[in-house]
């Protein structure tokens, strides 16, 4: 699989979208912080598990977001 793209824009009805036939990820250009890593997440699991449900792609984009908090890891742009 290739690497995937992401892209930020002004979002007015979601945190973030997948575009799964483009291996691109489209996010919010504000979110920072603990949001911005749990959505990336979201969005990428999307792409990798096209045929999840939304339930378990929250649930585990958010288990797997606790996870990397507490161990320390942030953005420093």
């Amino acid at each position: 699989m290739s690497k995937t793209k992401v892209v930020y824009k002004k979002l007015r009805t979601a945190w973030g979208y997948a575009y799964i036939n483009q291996n691109k990820i489209v996010l919010y250009d504000k979110l920072k912080g603990k949001k911005h890593l749990e959505i990336i997440l979201h969005e990428q699991l999307h792409i990798l598990f096209p045929d999840m449900d939304e339930d378990a792609i929250v649930r585990y984009s958010r288990t797997i977001c606790d996870l990397l908090w507490s161990e320390g890891y942030r953005i420093f742009k």
